[in-house]
C-alpha cells in the first residue's frame, strides 16, 4: 500500500492533496483572525485572500506571510502534516507499436520506429510524462541501454482520461512505458518473417538459429 513501483504520484498525490487542503484551511483561519471576518466568507484566489461576499481582496498572501513570520502579536508557524494509507488501486492502459527491418541471413533486427501510447489519466506534468515514456522505450529496447546513436524514432502519445480514484485524476506511468516494447518488437519480427521468438534477448545467434529451424536459412549457408 506504499508509494513505490508505479504508484508514486498516485499514492503520494493523495497525501499532497490532503496536506494542501489542511494548509489552505489553516491559512484561512489565520486570515480570519487578522481581518476579523467570518472564516466561512473567505477564500484564496491567486495571490490574495478574498471575500466570497464582495469578491474583493481583503489581504494579500505576502502580507499574511509577513504577519505570520514576524509579528510580535500574531506570529505563528503555519504548517500542515497529513498521512494517507492508500487502499485503492487503478489500472493504467497502454499500447505499443514497432516497425522493424530484419536481415534474415545475419539474424539482425533493426528497429526503425516505436510508438508508445498510454492512458495514464490526467497528466500532472506533460513534458515529464513524455520523457518518462521515452526512457521506458529506451529501457525496453535492450538489456544494454542504447545510446543516442542507436535509438530509432521514438513517439510518445497519450489518451487523457480522468480517473475518479486518483488524487488529481492521474494514474500510473512508472513501469508501463517499458513493459510492452520487447513484445511489440517480437510481434513485428513475427509479422515480418513468420517466426515466433519466445526468449530474450533476440540477439543475432538466437535469430539465425530460429530462422534456420524455420527453413528461412539453409543449413550450412
Amino acid at each position: 500500500t506504499g508509494a513505490y513501483a508505479s504508484r508514486q504520484t498516485y499514492v503520494t498525490g493523495k497525501a499532497i492533496k490532503k496536506a494542501g487542503e489542511s494548509f489552505r484551511a489553516k491559512v484561512l483561519d489565520f486570515a480570519a483572525g487578522l481581518t476579523n471576518l467570518d472564516r466561512g466568507n473567505l477564500d484564496i484566489r491567486g495571490r490574495d485572500v478574498v471575500s466570497t461576499v464582495s469578491g474583493e481582496a481583503v489581504l494579500s498572501l505576502a502580507d499574511l506571510a509577513m504577519e505570520a513570520f514576524y509579528s510580535l502579536k500574531h506570529c505563528e508557524h503555519i504548517t500542515a502534516e497529513e498521512t494517507v494509507q492508500c487502499k485503492n488501486n487503478t489500472f493504467a492502459f497502454g499500447a505499443c507499436f514497432a516497425q522493424v527491418e530484419v536481415d534474415i541471413p545475419v539474424g539482425k533486427i533493426k528497429v526503425l520506429r516505436i510508438v508508445n501510447v498510454h492512458d495514464s489519466g490526467k497528466l500532472i506534468n506533460p513534458k515529464l510524462a513524455e520523457a518518462q515514456v521515452h526512457g521506458g522505450m529506451s529501457m525496453g529496447l535492450g538489456y544494454k541501454l542504447p545510446t543516442a546513436m542507436d535509438h530509432p524514432e521514438l513517439h510518445a502519445l497519450f489518451v487523457e482520461t480522468d480517473d475518479p480514484s486518483g488524487p488529481f485524476g492521474n494514474k500510473a506511468l512508472g513501469e508501463p512505458p517499458a513493459i510492452p516494447v520487447a513484445g511489440a518488437v517480437r510481434n513485428a519480427v513475427l509479422q515480418a518473417t513468420g517466426v515466433a521468438i519466445h526468449r530474450l534477448p533476440m540477439n543475432p545467434q538466437r535469430m539465425v538459429e530460429a530462422f534456420t529451424e524455420a527453413g528461412l536459412i539453409e543449413k550450412g549457408e
